[in-house]
């Protein structure tokens, strides 16, 4: 038997039980950060470019890494495409960088890319020893927002960087978060 002296009040436990009620909501949003920040994520996109002259299209998919650091987010993304030359269209892999912040219920910002176009058609632009042509560099605006079934979808209008020859074009890609494997459900005994 406890002692009266050693045993906890009523106000006492009321507190304590109010206390563990006030920090659960805490540790489940820092256990899960895509509660605290729906962008922040890798993301497996698939969609289209059109070319805004033309109105050629293209498919274009890969993946875009959003990441939410002092209240901005850098994007990176790296994208396989088949981009239009005189000798026929060629795998070309986009590759780039961006910033954006929070803008009304999305995403907003700006990105510069690279094209690597292969050499040898069919053949992988990162196989070994395979020549690549580096080709124009471009700049983008974006907007991103996440529909309610956790899609992501960024549209981007594309130009030629100073100095480059590409014609403007629009992009619009949809896809959906990759878990990561700390976040995967763990098999039940």
């Amino acid at each position: 038997m406890t002692p009266r002296s050693l045993r906890p009040s009523v106000p006492a436990l009321s507190l304590l039980g109010f206390v563990l009620i006030a920090i659960a909501p805490l540790s489940a949003s820092a256990a899960d950060p895509a509660a605290a920040d729906p962008f922040s994520g890798t993301y497996d996109v698939r969609g289209t470019t059109v070319d805004s002259r033309s109105g050629d299209t293209r498919l274009i998919e890969g993946h875009i890494v959003l990441t939410r650091k002092n209240g901005h987010y850098a994007a990176a993304a790296e994208l396989q495409t088949d981009f239009p030359t005189q000798g026929g269209a060629l795998r070309t892999d986009v590759i780039g960088t961006g910033d954006g912040k929070p803008s009304g219920s999305g995403l907003a910002g700006t990105a510069n890319t690279q094209l690597v176009i292969q050499t040898v058609p069919g053949v992988d632009t990162e196989f070994a020893f395979i020549p690549r042509q580096v080709g124009p560099r471009v700049v983008s605006t974006w907007v991103a927002h996440l529909e309610s079934d956790g899609t992501l979808v960024v549209e981007l209008t594309n130009h030629a960087a100073k100095g480059e020859a590409y014609a403007p074009t629009t992009t619009k890609l949809r896809g959906k978060r990759v878990p990561m494997p700390q976040q995967a459900e763990k098999p039940k005994p």
